[in-house]
């Protein structure tokens, strides 16, 4: 082998270590260890005023119930983002909702119809049916949405409050995002964001599917500096059995009935085809965060990004506390609920349910 061949290989080894190195230096795709216990979030206490921003599928249908019945806490707007089902279809179903509900007083704003990027989403029809509430055909009322885009609105309610508004995330996180690129000083106006995250049960990629709906979105928020509470996986904490749906049919009201319509599919779905003792409700448990956060019994607080590139993985969160490459602790920039009283989460669904 001649000399400047020797020469070539040695520099291309030199070469490829260093961006080796630099790769294994930024690299954010596994940790060594968890975060913190965290045993409550002052924040979640005496929350006042709420913009729900949502993608209106069978459990934000119920999430949305319990918002709107609140009495101590104002939803100043309902904004729809992609997700679920068809974006005109979820306008429509959260029109519904809130003329139904509120006859009309609470502004529903359409959003943007589609990931930041403009990428191909999953949609849930498997789960939320063909309507979204199930195979409850919703009509068209006469409340239209308002003049505003959705991430306009944000930014106006929340800068009008400083301090007092939870966003209470229960989509694709595309309408926060871009309201976060408009005026990102809301990051620091908002009070927190409650959102619907993946299954938090160690150190791992778990899926989610809003951050799957758009990645880069949630990249954004969980860069922005927003306080974060976001959801764990909980289990049967956050299910609603056959039992528990039998004693809602008992309360015999409106709301109830619309409940059990829109929502019959989805315990048949979880039960027959993923073989669960119930149907998971993790968008009512977020609301249920705001209603009544005695309802969670701890926290962890952990570092938490999301993958944007991978074939598999995409719209993952990757979190943990120290990186495994460099053994640097990484700050926390999520609060994660991972444990929760199912008997007050199930309180609180029938008591908005009974209303």
């Amino acid at each position: 082998m001649s000399f400047a061949r020797r020469r070539f290989l040695s520099g291309s080894a030199a070469l490829a270590g260093t961006l080796l190195g630099r790769t294994r230096a930024h690299a954010q795709a596994a940790w060594t260890v968890l975060g913190t216990p965290v045993d409550s979030v002052a924040w979640l206490r005496d929350v006042r005023r709420v913009i729900i921003d949502t993608d209106p599928g069978t459990d934000d249908l119920l999430a949305i119930m319990m918002m709107l019945g609140a009495r101590t806490i104002v939803t100043e707007a309902v904004t729809v983002t992609p997700g679920n089902i068809g974006y005109d279809q979820e306008v429509r179903n959260a029109l519904w909702l809130a003329q139904t509900l509120t006859d009309g007083r609470v502004p529903v704003y359409r959003g943007i119809d589609h990931p930041l990027m403009n990428r191909p989403y999953p949609v849930a029809g498997f789960i939320h049916g063909r309507y979204g509430f199930g195979d409850m055909v919703v009509p068209e009322v006469a409340l239209r949405p308002g003049p505003e885009h959705a991430a306009t609105a944000i930014v106006r309610i929340v800068s009008a409050h400083p301090g007092e508004v939870v966003l209470l995330a229960l989509g694709g996180l595309s309408n926060i995002a871009l309201a976060l690129l408009l005026d990102p000083s809301i990051a620091r106006k908002a009070r927190g964001i409650v959102m619907v995250g993946g299954r938090y049960e160690g150190i791992g990629t778990p899926v989610s599917f809003n951050a799957m709906v758009d990645p880069e979105a949630a990249d954004i928020v969980l860069r922005s500096g927003l306080p974060i509470v976001m959801t764990g996986d909980l289990g049967r904490t956050v299910m609603l059995t056959q039992a528990d749906f039998d004693h809602i049919r008992g309360f015999n009201t409106d709301k109830s009935r619309i409940f059990l319509e829109s929502n019959a599919g989805r315990l048949a779905f979880e039960t027959t085809k993923r073989h669960k003792p119930g149907a998971t409700y993790a968008d009512p448990f977020a609301a249920s965060l705001v209603l009544a956060p005695a309802v969670a019994q701890a926290f962890e607080a952990v570092h938490m990004t999301v993958e944007l590139s991978g074939t598999e993985t995409r719209g993952a969160y990757v979190f943990g506390g120290t990186h495994i490459y460099t053994g640097d602790a990484l700050p926390p920039n999520v609060v994660v609920c991972t444990r929760a009283s199912a008997d007050m989460f199930r309180d609180t669904v029938f008591k908005a349910l009974q209303s």
